[in-house]
């Protein structure tokens, strides 16, 4: 599955869930709202140590979220994080008492579909400045291809996915509905094969958020 048949599949899947929700609300209460965000990913543990040591800016994340009350949302979020690593040419036990000279690479795409909360403590004292906290629990797509030179193969598999986050929401307009939203996520990505571990890794999240009405 290619980036941009990810990207298009995960927008498809939440603009039929807005649609969805939209139909079946009918007060300010029960709002939907739309939140996207531009995501730096930054691998951590094992994942950083053996796989990928480069901070990735190809990464991006979105929610529709339904306000449950002023503090509360739940809802459903979907994304995509690339990582690349080429490491410089040197000489690799490929088999018995043989050894190649080439360059490894390690490509790993990460594509998770999650439940998710949202609380913002202090969303009823009316100011601009709102922190919050967010937690989500999914399915993850993730692809790893790893190639010695021009050989090589890939690993595509779906994974169970934990997210917890923090940030701070900035409102802007007359009614605070809509804002910029800074933060960062930890995401647990569980991952046992070949000699690998887990694919943990922080992303840096920028982003507007606004109601769909």
């Amino acid at each position: 599955m290619t980036r941009y048949i990810k990207i298009s599949f995960t927008l498809i899947i939440m603009l039929l869930i807005s649609n969805l929700v939209k139909a079946q609300t009918t007060s300010k209460e029960g709002e939907l709202k739309l939140h996207l965000n531009y995501q730096y990913g930054i691998p951590l543990g094992d994942f950083k140590n053996d796989m990928i040591s480069n901070g990735s800016a190809r990464g991006y994340s979105g929610s529709l979220m339904y306000q449950i009350s002023p503090k509360w949302a739940a809802g459903i979020s979907a994304g995509y994080q690339s990582f690349l690593q080429k490491y410089p040419r040197a000489v690799y036990e490929t088999g018995d008492h043989e050894a190649t000279s080439a360059v490894l690479t390690n490509s790993v795409e990460i594509t998770p579909l999650m439940a998710t909360g949202l609380f913002t403590p202090l969303a009823e004292n009316g100011k601009i400045l709102q922190p919050y906290i967010s937690a989500g629990f999914g399915v993850n797509m993730l692809s790893f291809r790893q190639y010695l030179g021009e050989f090589g193969g890939a690993d595509n598999k779906a994974t169970l996915i934990a997210q917890g986050g923090a940030g701070l929401q900035i409102t802007f307009g007359k009614a605070k509905e809509s804002g910029f939203s800074i933060g960062a996520n930890y995401q647990y990505v569980p991952y046992q094969r070949n000699g690998y571990g887990n694919m943990n890794n922080l992303g840096l999240q920028a982003g507007l958020y606004f109601p769909l009405k």
